[in-house]
């Protein structure tokens, strides 16, 4: 069985310690720096009110949709031009050209394209999720090893064995990991997509609300609760990873 490392809750716990003693002995503005249980009781009330469930709700529907539809087709891409040849060399220098503009960069296009609603946001956390899919993807198909090929055509494989018994397992470790940074990638770009796009619902409505009102607590609160869901997003990623690749990982005696 597998030991939970501790370790990583050190700095945080610290972290907790130092503001908890700031805030009480009052070294720094409550104005800046409230005391957690202010920040504490704007999560109660968050939750009672059902405010926080609808904004983490609305949050993760519109996360998982651009999850799903980016990754969809950075899959495919990525499977089309790394088994075709001539799909490769026609599309793949656009391709690494575009990847050299940053993703915020596209959200003026996107407002004037699709507006302010939900469509551009889906398809803002889309197109972050395509690029680590679509080129993780790509490499796996492309770094098969030769002598695969080779046990392929010594058993005479049809091609539609030789993609799921030979080169989509090969190239598995590679997708998933792909999958494992774009779902952490996804949470980033909902709330930048939150942030930049006009939003009914979103974790990201306690931050603006807050700094509206400049009330640190709130801000706090939000900032908290975007943190324990990308924590969340990250350890289920690599748990599914991990499950997904079970059979590379050699048995513990």
């Amino acid at each position: 069985m597998k030991k939970i490392d501790y370790r990583g809750a050190v700095i945080p716990i610290i972290l907790l310690l130092v503001w908890s003693v700031s805030a009480q002995q009052k070294w720094i503005d409550a104005a800046f720096l409230p005391p957690l249980s202010t920040v504490w009781d704007e999560f109660v009330k968050g939750w009672q009110s059902g405010e926080l469930r609808e904004n983490v709700l609305a949050s993760l529907i519109r996360n998982l949709a651009g999850f799903i539809a980016g990754g969809l087709v950075g899959v495919s891409a990525g499977l089309a031009l790394g088994l075709n040849t001539w799909a490769d060399r026609f599309f793949s220098p656009t391709l690494n050209a575009i990847k050299h503009v940053a993703v915020f960069a596209w959200i003026p296009l996107m407002i004037m394209w699709f507006g302010h609603g939900e469509l551009s946001k889906v398809i803002f956390i889309a197109l972050v999720v395509f690029y680590p899919v679509f080129f993780n993807t790509y490499d796996g198909i492309k770094n098969v090893p030769h002598r695969l090929y080779e046990v392929a055509d010594i058993f005479q494989l049809s091609a539609t064995h030789r993609f799921f018994k030979v080169l989509l397992p090969a190239a598995a470790p590679s997708i998933f990991a792909g999958l494992n940074i774009a779902l952490v990638f996804s949470w980033m770009a909902t709330v930048g997509a939150e942030y930049f796009f006009v939003s009914d619902l979103g974790v990201v409505n306690p931050i603006l609300d807050g700094q509206n009102v400049f009330k640190m607590e709130v801000v706090l609160y939000g900032m908290v609760v975007i943190a324990v869901i990308g924590l969340i997003l990250s350890k289920a990623a690599q748990f599914f990873e991990n499950y997904n690749l079970r059979w590379r990982q050699p048995s513990e005696k």
